[in-house]
């Protein structure tokens, strides 16, 4: 269709969607295009399904309802954020406010639903494609957020994908009687499968919408990049993408550090065998009694045991043969152009949530005077270097307590990755964001997530954003497209931004405003070094756990 045209309309190969254009014209968003058959019924607790082809045009100009969402941290996570950034006593009591009586998206089982924002509706249009995996720690989000609501990089010259994927329960439940079922004896990863079919989804489609198959970058957040990561591990994703980016891919410690019984799939199946008896009472035929229960009262009920919120991905040899940090290490992931980083702050509002400086310890009630022992525990002759490293952590103090972690769950974890890649030979570019809010009143610092605007080039209500954050927004998604383009983030005009050299002394890219741009070197190299040594020492003690 031509650009001017009210309703673009493009035949995918399920049917025919329409959508609008935005801004003069200039680009056509899709939402809510189906990418996989609703995982209801006896389809709950399966691989994603092939989408059931539709007659006619179907509309596609709204966001589908999302996946449901565990949100219990929620809350906490805002009003962290809202205190963090400085704001008048009244502002801020009113903002809280505000988040507590929003509305909520409407959640549904039947989520799997993606966005498609482009510049140019031609097949032969060749465009870059990018494809946003959202993060909330598997359990919560979604890929129409405030946050991906913006057409600022389509603008660029590339074509947007956005989805939503199984989340929590729904996502990564894995039961013994579902590994059964399965061809493949596994269960459990069954919202990895989702992001899988959805880059097969844009394989076979994103040519309809001007964007080239064979030049797709994934990237996404927290979560979302270690699902990033998920991708770059997994030999069922091999060939759908060609470029990765991994913004704070922390959860991927998460997944490597929680303790060890839900570290492989076997444990994990009676993880869930126990979760269902708890609910049932039984212990027969529980996954057919289970997919009976309607979802919004499965997840009222699973919210209520705090002790079963465990539903992560796993390592079952199937769709993740090993976790991330150990594939990195032997070189077994795809090994493609990679931007890989991190915020400076990383801790300060996780740390109402995940009061520990050690990952798999995140979800205990750990108290400050018990701090110095767990790190003894765990780091060993390290401990004191460590505590050197971050004066007042042995006393725990809550912000040395925030920068272990925001080094632990995603600093360190990061520069892991950069390093194992680039010994593996592949172009990797690391970054640290370090753009704090404009108040001088401020506690929030480089927060987790803060990148978020400033990569997609949306403007979020009531948060300030200034001339510089506005400039800043500009640098990145300049960097962030031109790496999906070429994969080389560097351009004329803008500050030239190196490789991570393993053999050197490596250096990062500096994403602030002023004289905070631009490349230095790693600035926590110390920090990261002992905590990589703890990596290390868990990647060795484990292996027998990465086979199933």
């Amino acid at each position: 269709m031509a650009k001017g045209t009210p309703t673009p309309e493009i035949r995918t190969a399920a049917g025919v969607v329409q959508g609008l254009y935005q801004d003069r014209g200039q680009v056509a968003v899709f939402k809510g295009i189906p990418f996989a058959a609703p995982p209801v019924g006896p389809r709950r607790w399966q691989p994603p399904q092939p989408v059931e082809p539709w007659d006619g045009v179907r509309p596609a100009t709204a966001y589908s309802p999302t996946a449901f969402q565990l949100a219990m941290g929620f809350e906490d996570f805002m009003n962290a954020l809202v205190v963090g950034q400085g704001w008048n006593g009244l502002k801020t009591e009113a903002v809280k406010l505000l988040f507590k009586v929003l509305p909520k998206p409407k959640q549904s089982e039947d989520c799997l639903y993606l966005n498609v924002r482009t510049p140019l509706l031609r097949a032969d249009g060749r465009l870059p494609v990018m494809v946003w995996i959202h993060g909330g720690d598997h359990q919560d989000g979604s890929g129409g957020e405030i946050f991906y609501d913006s057409n600022a990089l389509a603008h660029r010259g590339v074509v947007v994908v956005t989805f939503n994927y199984r989340l929590g329960l729904m996502g990564y439940f894995a039961h013994p009687e579902l590994s059964q079922e399965s061809p493949h004896g596994v269960s459990g990863n069954y919202g990895t499968l989702d992001q899988i079919a959805a880059l097969r989804w844009v394989q076979e489609n994103i040519s309809a919408f001007g964007g080239d198959p064979d030049n797709v970058t994934i990237f996404g957040e927290s979560a979302g990049g270690e699902s990033v990561a998920h991708m770059l591990t997994s030999p069922l994703a091999r060939g759908l993408f060609h470029k990765a980016i991994m913004e704070s891919p922390g959860n991927s410690g998460q997944m490597l550090f929680l303790k060890q019984p839900f570290l492989n799939r076997p444990a994990l199946e009676e993880f869930g065998r126990d979760f269902a008896t708890h609910l049932l009472g039984n212990g027969q035929n529980q996954v057919a009694q289970l997919r009976q229960i309607p979802a919004a009262d499965l997840y009222k009920r699973w919210r209520a045991v705090e002790d079963f919120h465990m539903f992560h991905p796993v390592v079952d040899g199937y769709v993740l043969p090993q976790t991330p940090p150990a594939a990195f290490r032997a070189g077994n992931q795809a090994q493609v152009p990679l931007i890989v980083g991190s915020n400076a702050d990383e801790g300060t509002l996780l740390y109402a949530i995940f009061p520990s400086p050690v990952a798999e310890y995140g979800r205990d009630d750990i108290q400050p005077p018990q701090i110095a022992g767990l790190l003894r525990q765990e780091y060993g002759a390290d401990s004191d270097a460590l505590f050197a490293l971050y004066p007042g952590l042995e006393k725990g103090e809550e912000r040395a307590g925030m920068a272990l972690m925001g080094d632990s769950f995603f600093g360190a974890v990061v520069d892991f990755y950069a390093a194992q890649a680039a010994r593996a030979g592949q172009p990797v570019y690391n970054y640290l964001f370090t753009r704090t809010p404009p108040s001088p009143r401020q506690t929030a610092g480089a927060y987790h997530a803060a990148e978020l605007s400033f990569v997609h080039g949306s403007k979020i209500p009531l948060f300030d954003h200034t001339p510089d954050d506005d400039a800043l927004a500009q640098v990145m998604g300049d960097y962030w497209t031109q790496f999906a383009s070429t994969g080389n983030p560097n351009m004329p005009g803008r500050p030239a931004w190196p490789r991570y050299d393993a053999t050197a002394v490596p250096q990062q890219m500096r994403l602030g405003i002023g004289n905070q741009l631009g490349a230095t070197d790693i600035t926590r190299a110390a920090q990261y070094e002992i905590i990589q040594r703890r990596l290390h020492r868990l990647l060795d003690a484990m292996p027998e756990l990465e086979a199933v």
